[in-house]
């Protein structure tokens, strides 16, 4: 997973290591968690492949 800040008072993307410091401002933090790779939307197209019939 990657996982970026923002601060949407700056409205800038911000380092993990400086979300403490916009905190103490009272300037609002805001976290996104990305996975590495996607995974396809309909789960139930591989089927066939794992052995289960659709």
């Amino acid at each position: 997973m990657n996982t970026r800040w923002y601060c949407t008072d700056c409205e800038t993307e911000i380092d993990r290591e400086e979300i403490e410091a916009h905190e103490s401002e009272g300037h609002h933090v805001r976290g996104v968690l990305r996975p590495e790779r996607l995974l396809s939307n309909d789960p139930w197209t591989f089927g066939d492949e794992a052995g289960g019939e659709r």
